[in-house]
């Protein structure tokens, strides 16, 4: 090791530039190579699968008891079914573990705005995928709104907003139609958080569902009152208390307003890819492993379902909340929205 490290000295500044690019695509494909088996089919879910020989690279594929289909460490993977080479999702999760800007991100990785914001995307699919259940015996939980908003040219589709459309910069005296649209949030004394955006207000139903994906069965549940948690914290224990003494999740508004505020202005169908982006580095911020490496490896084991077409395709307002469990429930992905 000395002797390289003494050659590596000796070099002019082009040749350490070019040596420290190989080592990082180096350091990329060994990364990308060591995903592990998979916990469930990635077409339909099964959690029951067995090993079924393998390809002509010698990577082993197994067999899926639901769909009959095989499939392999790569089917659906993030990497598998991108041209881009391991280098480049390795740059592009370093930007987005420092929640870089778009164009700032799309500049380093070398990719179009598009490109750059296709990406982003899908490592939030493969994020929202990776968040653990929240832990703890007592929970905070209350909503937060943010204003409505949706942006593009609706005049060819089939989204109608109900009003002229605003100039950018012009006429509207606040983003969106004027509404807004409510994100439930919880946090545990232990730190673990959940945000999920609800049917546009903290209502029963959305407040039932969220309870009962979202919080451990035995915990307690201390909120502001409103009549909507009355019934529809299935049961748990329920203690009321001032929106001002509920601290812990009064940090967490905070930090959630801090975090969605850099990107000056998250469509509505857009919302919770960027809550699971935020939770995401909430759960793994006191990871004794280097952000930036861990999201990567998420990124050489993640699959994602939404395609490039489905994601053009979300709903424009959100689905309801409902739906979308329903369809995550089948990809063992909650916050997806096809």
């Amino acid at each position: 090791m000395g002797r390289i490290i003494d050659q590596v000295r000796g070099m002019s500044l082009a040749e350490k530039r070019e040596l420290a690019e190989t080592l990082r695509e180096a350091i990329a494909e060994e990364l990308a190579a060591g995903a592990g088996e998979p916990d469930r089919c990635p077409r339909c879910g099964c959690p029951a699968f067995v090993r079924k020989g393998r390809d002509a690279a010698g990577r082993q594929r197994w067999l899926c008891r639901g769909c009959g289909r095989t499939f392999g460490a790569g089917t659906l993977g993030l990497l598998a079914r991108s041209k881009l080479p391991a280098a480049a999702w390795m740059e592009f999760a370093a930007c987005m573990a420092d929640a870089l800007p778009l164009r700032e991100t799309a500049a380093r990785v070398g990719v179009s705005l598009y490109t750059a914001w296709f990406m982003r995307m899908r490592a939030c699919e493969v994020m929202g995928r990776r968040l653990l259940p929240a832990r703890g015996d007592a929970f905070e939980m209350d909503g937060t709104y943010f204003p409505e908003s949706m942006p593009g040219n609706h005049s060819r589709g089939w989204f109608d907003l109900g009003r002229p459309a605003h100039r950018t910069g012009h006429d509207a005296a606040r983003a969106g139609l004027g509404g807004s649209v409510c994100v439930l949030c919880g946090v545990s004394e232990t730190g673990d958080c959940f945000c999920e955006l609800a049917d546009g207000a903290e209502d029963g139903p959305g407040v039932a569902l969220v309870a009962l994906r979202r919080l451990p069965a035995s915990c307690s549940v201390a909120t502001d009152g409103r009549r909507s948690y009355a019934g529809s914290l299935g049961g748990r224990p329920h203690e009321v208390r001032p929106s001002r003494e509920l601290e812990m999740v009064n940090s967490l508004h905070s930090r959630l307003k801090a975090f969605i505020g850099r990107f000056n202005g998250v469509s509505n169908r857009r919302l919770q890819r960027y809550l699971d982006w935020f939770c995401w580095r909430e759960q793994f911020r006191r990871s004794a492993r280097d952000r930036r490496e861990l999201l990567f490896a998420h990124e050489a084991s993640g699959i994602y379902v939404c395609t490039r077409e489905l994601t053009h395709l979300e709903s424009h307002p959100f689905l309801s909340l409902a739906n979308r469990v329903g369809v995550g429930e089948r990809y063992g992905y909650m916050s997806l929205m096809v």
